[in-house]
């Protein structure tokens, strides 16, 4: 079976209450709701970048660890070996990012370091997910 995820009548059936939708919006704009309450982006956005920081840390393990299900795929960080189990990932990770654990709250790192590990972070994981999903096209699952 296979899900579709577009709609195969792109018409309308009913006309569109343009007043309606500028009212909306205009209420929207002016609303003090916010989406995300339980977020304090107070200190310029550093704890977002933090949430986010730990975030694209954790899919890295997922997504190495999933990749190096397929024969054909072996980790590259050379301190690892080529064919981690999970449990040396995490505690790879977890000592190596203890520091930052450690200093997140001391204001060492400013939103613009953050913004640059995650940058650098999203594109080790980018490339973990085109390595596993090439593997999962042309390699065997061990």
């Amino acid at each position: 079976m296979t899900l579709q995820l577009q709609s195969a009548n792109l018409e309308v059936e009913y006309t569109w209450d343009w007043e309606q939708i500028r009212a909306d919006a205009e209420l929207i704009k002016n609303s003090e709701t916010n989406i995300l309450p339980d977020f304090d982006f107070a200190n310029d956005g550093t704890k977002a970048q933090w949430y986010i920081f730990w975030s694209i840390h954790a899919l890295d393990i997922y997504s190495t660890y999933r990749g190096l299900q397929y024969d054909c795929v072996v980790e590259g960080n050379p301190l690892l070996g080529e064919r981690p189990g999970l449990v040396r990932m995490v505690t790879h990770k977890t000592i190596f990012l203890s520091p930052f654990w450690l200093l997140q709250n001391e204001g060492v790192f400013t939103k613009e370091d953050l913004y640059l590990y995650n940058t650098m972070g999203t594109v080790v994981i980018y490339n973990n997910y085109k390595v596993w999903d090439r593997a999962h096209k042309i390699c065997k699952r061990l």
